[in-house]
């Protein structure tokens, strides 16, 4: 591999796991930070846990753990057609190598959690995560994955969105062939189910282009995935429930 996709490949792949809180509406939050009853213990990942990390913030800044739950099922991933192929292949193929990484996802999951399923879909802007081509993406990177919440109904619903471009800058040697392409869709769609980094693992979320010669989605990835979903949504760090997910506090 050349210096320059080597640079590029470490590049497209050093995103920052982005998680967007939307705030849910002022009226469901509660005043002064309220404690909520019976508060679970704080969250302190352990070995077992892989390398689950908080994913969001609350509406103070608090960090917190979100995530899709089995009603949120089938995720509905709305993945656009790629206005340019990447290096040496066909439209129609790129576009199956995107569909191929996120389905590897699935693949993986079942084995843990047997109800993780997805559906990839056209045209639906409103679907559960949105996977779209880009021509270029800010920074200069390749991909961007990542989470954003809102509260609806009384209920954390989880939102994801990925970004992609198959030649992210102008040099001809910038067009990701599939194989570069495969792992950058892998680890972007990573985060759009709530997975960090983990850069001393061999894992689809390590962003080293020396993860290029390894297995992309490997078992920690997998315990990450189930520890995640483990947790009640909204979880913060200190063990209690987002400030929206709170019962309303009594009248004074």
């Amino acid at each position: 591999m050349s210096g320059l996709r080597k640079s590029l490949v470490a590049a497209s792949l050093a995103c920052a796991c982005a998680a967007h809180p939307a705030k849910p509406p002022a009226q469901d939050a509660l005043p002064g930070g309220t404690p909520a009853p019976d508060a679970a213990p704080a969250v302190r990942p352990s070995d077992a846990d892989g390398f689950l990390a908080p994913n969001a913030e609350d509406v103070d800044g608090a960090p917190m753990y979100v995530h899709y739950t089995e009603a949120d099922m089938p995720l509905r991933v709305d993945v656009e057609l790629p206005k340019l192929a990447a290096r040496y292949a066909s439209r129609d193929a790129t576009d199956a190598a995107v569909i191929e990484a996120i389905r590897a996802w699935e693949t993986a999951i079942q084995r843990v959690l047997p109800w993780f399923q997805l559906e990839i879909v056209r045209g639906v802007r409103d679907a559960d995560i949105g996977v779209e081509w880009k021509t270029r993406i800010t920074g200069g990177a390749a991909g961007w994955g990542g989470v954003a919440w809102s509260v609806d109904g009384g209920r954390l619903r989880v939102h994801g969105r990925l970004e992609y471009a198959t030649k992210p800058c102008l040099e001809i040697e910038c067009q990701l062939d599939l194989a570069h392409l495969k792992l950058l869709v892998t680890h972007e769609f990573g985060h759009t189910l709530g997975l960090g980094h983990c850069l001393d693992c061999d894992s689809a979320m390590n962003y080293s282009w020396e993860t290029l010669d390894r297995v992309l989605i490997t078992d920690v990835d997998v315990k990450t995935i189930q520890a995640l979903y483990r947790l009640p949504n909204g979880t913060r760090t200190d063990g209690t429930l987002a400030r929206a997910l709170r019962p309303a506090a009594p009248a004074q």
